[in-house]
């Protein structure tokens, strides 16, 4: 087979191509193609050339029903049919829609198949002329079509797997509460604007939001309340920004927006608009802002407009906090259609949302101007519905969340009937006379109950127009019944997902009123002298739940930054108890929030360790570092966790440079019994040493271990064998003044002898921590 190659990869189009005119050359039949099924089209994907037939082009479509290729496929027809005028059922195939209106003296078909015998599509060829021995070339035609085939295969696996990317990408960049960009969308951006401001000399602006209020709201009325109001602020903040504009949910209560083109001024301008906004819609918002300026970089101005935040945000707690607000609807604006939402906002487009994506199918199906799914909420004051997904290329004065009561709504005559509802003309339906629909200024409508499988009512699934429609018939109703039953499934395994991660901020409520997590300290030795360098600040939880679980749910929640601050909190009063240096871990995701910056600024530096941990893969080894490096030059030490158990930690210690690398467990376990294992940890402690840093081992359960660890020149270690995790020991208590007048106060530890002993333990450990870690 010929060939082609386009960017690199064989492309099947160009290669049938000249495939099918090889063939003809060979062959002698006048016109070749090569065709898919689909559905009850045949569709043809390439056509020898210059095509014999004129209009038998790519794309053209034939009936699957009466081809000569369903004859072959059905076993009706041989695959070569050398005089047509002996077989009329061919004849007939081919009368006018395959070959316009050519008499057609021979033909064939061989099919295309996958690796694993999966009909892909047909080869086909026909002629003027019969050929008599045209069975006799079938083998030719085969070996053509197998290679066909698997370069079609190819190039089908390859849309597929770029599909699957794309899902990922798409996922993977979405915030799954609010569906605005996540943070590692926001940080590409960031990285990506700043590139091009110092290639064009562009500005740029930032600004930051943290929502007022939330905690509160979240103690008074529930998790729900607060995921609804970080919802509704996302659907306004979208509404009020340029399609060039990025919003961001930068974790917790906190929303960043990336402005190009802006300068300070617009920003500021856009910031206080948004304030103005939100005030009136019910929700108070702190605010930063911060422009781009040489030698500046985004992210500095990132750095600045987070701290104003920040500081804003401290006035306004010094001045007092309002009251959590009640969780009322905020009447938001829907958002521009290039603001696309899922779930959260009215969208042109269904974005990654499965039931956003079925919403749009029967909007476009019906000529609909919105579809919506509505689900029965009981709130305490009789039945109410909510607005659970919509989907619409116009502005409307309802957002997702929005809830009213169901009495004397088409929804309630949906929900009682549990039979379709359809209106074409609202106006001239008094029965139908909904207050809803009315205020929304909508005129037709078409709704079908939801149903579960156990046959109780979800909700109701609904299209609507701003204009009668008077072709509405009872048959439309069947476009939504047709994905009724997918839209259930997709939706309450979505409601399942919400359910989970709700239980996880409660537990997370409930562990910080616990004043959780607990922490314990597991001391970190110096082989060299047998004395205590440091130590490592592990969390414990109240449940017995293996922390690992504890920072995955919580990160699968939206909340592992939460978490892993509160716990590096925890760990703070160590500094004071005990002299040498506090370990606390930290994944790459953490280290890039400024909140772990603002926490650490405070402390002395030449005293803190921080481990890198593994939760999350580092996707920009470059802002981590920038990210670490007014730490490291204050004084910050970092380590490596896990050294040697993967290719990702190896990527940690080759892109971070660390001071410190952590030999992973299974590096130490039974060390003493394995001489390759002996000899991995010696080429580690010699790679260490090489670059300045010192080795901690992990894990050490053994005498013998211990003993092959300091033989092998390791710099310090941890485990069982050593100390095994527990709280700090408590201060001794001063004695009363005027005790034994015949001890000497600095040997008992008198008042004046107890402070003076701490203040040299206090001044001695950046001298000691230093040389010992």
């Amino acid at each position: 087979m010929p060939e082609v190659t386009s960017g690199g990869a064989a492309d099947f189009a160009a290669a049938a191509t000249l495939v099918l005119g090889d063939l003809r050359r060979r062959l002698g039949l006048d016109h070749w193609w090569v065709a898919r099924r689909d559905g009850d089209d045949h569709v043809v994907l390439a056509v020898a050339e210059p095509p014999a037939v004129p209009h038998h082009v790519p794309g053209a479509v034939t009936p699957w029903r009466t081809s000569f290729c369903r004859m072959v496929a059905r076993g009706g027809a041989p695959a070569a049919v050398g005089r047509v005028a002996l077989r009329p059922d061919v004849a007939s195939a081919y009368a006018a829609h395959e070959t316009g209106g050519v008499v057609v003296g021979a033909t064939l078909s061989v099919q295309l198949l996958s690796p694993a015998g999966q009909v892909l599509g047909t080869v086909c060829g026909v002629g003027r002329e019969e050929v008599p021995d045209l069975e006799e070339l079938l083998p030719a035609v085969r070996v053509q079509a197998a290679a066909l085939g698997l370069l079609l295969h190819q190039e089908l696996a390859l849309a597929e797997e770029a599909r699957r990317a794309e899902r990922a990408e798409r996922a993977a960049a979405t915030d799954p509460l609010t569906g605005l960009a996540n943070r590692r969308a926001w940080d590409a951006a960031v990285r990506a604007e700043e590139s091009r401001a110092r290639r064009h000399a562009t500005t740029a602006a930032v600004v930051v939001l943290d929502v007022d209020g939330l905690k509160e709201r979240n103690d008074h009325h529930g998790h729900a309340a607060g995921d609804l109001l970080l919802q509704q602020v996302a659907t306004l903040v979208a509404g009020r920004v340029r399609a060039r504009d990025l919003v961001a949910r930068l974790g917790g209560d906190e929303f960043g927006l990336l402005l190009p083109g802006t300068d300070a001024a617009g920003a500021r301008r856009l910031a206080e608009d948004l304030r103005a906004a939100l005030r009136g819609a019910g929700a108070g918002v702190s605010v930063g802002v911060a422009a781009r300026r040489r030698p500046d970089d985004l992210a500095e101005a990132w750095a600045r407009a987070d701290a104003a935040m920040y500081a804003e945000k401290a006035a306004r707690r010094g001045r007092g906090a309002p009251a959590a607000p009640a969780p009322t609807a905020v009447a938001a604006p829907a958002p521009a259609p290039a603001a696309t939402s899922p779930r959260t906002a009215f969208a042109g487009a269904a974005g990654d949302d499965p039931v956003d994506a079925l919403l749009a199918t029967v909007r476009e199906q019906l000529g609909a101007d919105l579809a919506y799914v509505s689900t029965l909420v009981d709130t305490g004051d009789g039945a109410h519905r909510r607005l659970r997904n919509l989907v619409s290329p116009h502005p409307l004065p309802v957002a997702v969340g929005h809830v009213e009561p169901l009495d004397g709504s088409l929804c309630q005559t949906v929900a009682t009937t549990r039979e379709p509802v359809v209106v074409p003309d609202l106006a001239a339906a008094p029965w139908a006379d909904s207050r809803g629909h009315r205020a929304w200024g909508l005129r037709s409508y078409v709704g079908v109950p939801l149903l579960r499988r156990d046959g109780s009512l979800y909700g109701t699934l609904c299209t609507v127009s701003l204009r009668p429609d008077p072709q509405l018939r009872e048959r439309d109703a069947g476009v939504l019944q047709a994905v009724a039953g997918a839209v259930v499934e997709l939706a309450e395994g979505q409601d399942r997902e919400d359910d989970a991660r709700r239980a996880v901020r409660r537990r997370l409520d409930d562990l910080r009123a616990a004043g959780g997590p607990r922490m314990v300290f597991q001391p970190v030795v110096d082989l060299a002298t047998g004395a205590s360098a440091g130590v490592e600040a592990l969390s414990r939880f109240p449940d017995g739940t293996p922390p690992d679980r504890w920072f995955a749910d919580a990160a699968a929640a939206g909340a592992g930054q939460e978490l892993e601050l509160a716990a590096a909190r925890a760990a703070l009063p160590a500094l004071d108890a005990q002299p040498g240096f506090l370990a606390l871990n930290a994944s790459p995701a953490t280290v890039l929030a400024p909140a772990f910056a603002r926490l650490l600024a405070p402390l002395p530096l030449g005293r803190v360790v921080v481990e890198i941990t593994e939760h999350v893969p580092v996707d920009d080894y470059s802002a981590l570092r920038a990210a670490l490096a007014p730490l490291r030059a204050a004084g910050l030490r970092v380590a490596v966790d896990d050294t040697g158990a993967g290719y990702a930690s190896m990527r940690h210690v080759l892109a971070l440079v660390p001071d410190l690398l952590k030999l992973d467990v299974s590096l130490v376990r039974d060390l003493d019994g394995h001489p390759p294992q002996r000899a991995l940890v010696a080429a580690m402690a010699a790679f260490a040493a090489s670059t300045g840093a010192r080795t901690v081992a992990e894990g050490v359960e053994t005498a013998a271990e211990l003993a092959v660890l300091r033989e092998l020149g390791v710099d310090l270690a941890q485990g069982y064998h050593l100390a095994r995790p527990g709280p700090l020991p408590a201060p001794a208590p001063e004695p009363a003044v005027g005790g034994d007048a015949g001890q000497d106060p600095q040997a008992t530890g008198g008042a004046s002898g107890s402070r003076r002993a701490r203040a040299r333990a206090r001044s001695q450990p950046r001298a000691a921590t230093h040389a010992s870690s």
